[in-house]
């Protein structure tokens, strides 16, 4: 449950991500390849107030699940190489 601006970056994070719609009675599943770190966010009250495109209690419909390479998951390129970062999103019902 979110009830405040929340903005964290969770290392070791290899595990599928689910976000439970109890309102929609349903589950998003967000598997990934090539990261260690997922970023969730929702800017709450004062900063989607600053933001145009949230409308009225937007915030309260919303939570950003970023696939990422943070923190100490950082990944460096060194010129001439790559790095895939993938992200799977699925939606199924809640059981």
């Amino acid at each position: 449950m979110i009830s405040a601006e929340t903005d964290r970056i969770y290392l070791s994070a290899t595990s599928d991500c689910l976000i439970e719609d109890l309102k929609l009675k349903r589950r998003i599943r967000i598997a990934k390849k090539g990261s260690r770190s997922t970023v969730v966010w929702n800017p709450w009250i004062e900063k989607a107030a600053k933001m145009g495109d949230f409308g009225e209690n937007g915030f309260l419909g919303m939570v950003c699940v970023e696939t990422a390479n943070a923190a100490e998951d950082v990944v460096r390129i060194l010129p001439g190489g790559e790095h895939r970062l993938q992200a799977t999103f699925s939606v199924e019902p809640l059981p």
